[in-house]
C-alpha cells in the first residue's frame, strides 16, 4: 500500500468533523474547511476532486467519488457578489459519483444512487436511481440484481484493494 494513503487518512482524522475507518483519498483532493466535512466508513475519493465544505458536507458509508468531481455548498448572489448563501450537501450510503460530475448546493444524493460522469446535479437524487445530463435527470433505476448495501461489491470495499490488511 502506498505510504500516502495512511498519511492522508491520518490528516483527515485530525481535520474532518468525522473520518470513518478505511477512508482513502488519492492525490490532489482539495477542500476548504475540514471541520465542516463528515466522512463515513469505507469512503473512496479519486484524484483531483474539489469539495467546497463552507455549507457542510456529509458523506455516508461506502461512497465512491470519481476523478475531478466538484461538490459546492455555497452560491453568490446574482446582483451582489459579496452576498452568499450556504446549503449543505449530503451523499448517502453506497452512492457512486462518477468522474467530472458536479453537485450544487443543497443537494442530497440518495442511498445507492449513481451520478453519471459529467452530470450537473441541481436537485435531490432519489435512492437507487441513476442520474445523468446537464442538468442531471433520473434516467433509470439502479440495476442491483437484488443486492443492497455491502453486497453491491464496490471494488474499493475489497479487502486489500486499498484498505489496511
Amino acid at each position: 500500500m502506498p505510504v500516502a494513503f495512511p498519511f492522508r487518512r491520518m490528516l483527515a482524522e485530525r481535520l474532518f468533523a468525522r473520518c470513518g475507518n478505511n477512508f482513502i483519498a488519492e492525490g490532489d483532493i482539495r477542500f476548504n474547511f475540514g471541520q465542516l466535512l463528515s466522512v463515513g466508513n469505507d469512503v473512496f475519493f479519486n484524484r483531483g476532486s474539489f469539495i467546497d465544505t463552507k455549507g457542510g458536507v456529509t458523506i455516508g458509508d461506502a461512497v465512491g467519488i470519481g476523478e475531478f468531481v466538484r461538490i459546492f455548498t455555497h452560491a453568490h448572489s446574482e446582483s451582489i457578489h459579496s452576498v452568499r448563501t450556504y446549503s449543505p450537501v449530503t451523499i448517502k450510503e453506497y452512492a457512486k459519483i462518477f468522474s467530472g460530475a458536479m453537485i450544487l448546493p443543497g443537494v442530497t444524493i440518495g442511498r445507492q444512487a449513481i451520478v453519471a460522469g459529467g452530470a450537473v446535479v441541481t436537485t435531490d437524487v432519489p435512492e437507487n436511481s441513476v442520474v445523468a445530463g446537464v442538468p442531471a435527470r433520473v434516467i433509470r433505476e439502479r440495476r442491483t440484481e437484488g443486492r443492497t448495501g455491502a453486497d453491491l461489491d464496490h471494488v474499493w470495499l475489497h479487502k486489500g484493494a486499498f484498505q489496511d490488511e
